[in-house]
């Protein structure tokens, strides 16, 4: 875990001055009623709240943004996947945050894909997906947040058409 974000630190720095969240992540998991995987929480409290590559934005699950816990946005997410889901199953394919397996988002892309993790037995091992906006739904990336973006920022898309060529990757504290 720890070796993946060494070597995503060495090609994208954290920002400067990263912004967190206040909450502690007892309080997060609590709500969610589950923790989050380790190599997220890692991730999280070295960069903080951050917009990688003026693409993608992850935000500190420790932060209330506009007063809504992550629990909150992630049970909003769910709710809205699901509405999609009664409407065109086919292209909405999955099970959604709090179900079984479901899709848990964790950041967002420019063009409104959403990337999260099916939540599959113990966190750790829960796998990458991504929701597209404007693509079919792939499988999953059966890698942890870190390990994807390090795949993803030096330059393997996954052949999935909604994850461009970032080239040189920048990182901003964003909130």
């Amino acid at each position: 875990m720890h070796n993946a974000l060494n070597k995503l630190m060495a090609l994208v720095s954290p920002p400067t001055e990263p912004i967190y969240g206040e909450a502690a992540w007892e309080a997060v998991f609590a709500e969610l009623g589950n923790s989050l995987p380790a190599d997220f929480v890692a991730l999280v409290n070295r960069y903080g709240s951050c917009y990688f590559g003026e693409w993608l934005a992850v935000a500190d699950p420790r932060s209330a943004a506009g007063g809504e816990s992550f629990a909150d946005a992630a049970r909003y997410v769910g709710d809205q996947y699901r509405e999609f889901r009664k409407e065109w199953p086919s292209w909405y394919p999955l099970a959604a945050w709090p179900e079984p397996g479901g899709f848990l988002k964790w950041g967002s892309t420019d063009n409104g894909d959403c990337i999260g993790w099916l939540t599959e037995g113990e966190p750790d091992a829960w796998p990458v997906i991504i929701w597209p906006r404007h693509y079919d739904q792939g499988p999953a990336i059966g890698l942890t947040a870190t390990e994807f973006l390090l795949e993803w920022f030096s330059g393997n898309t996954f052949g999935r058409p909604e994850l461009p060529d970032l080239g040189e990757v920048t990182c901003e504290a964003w909130g």
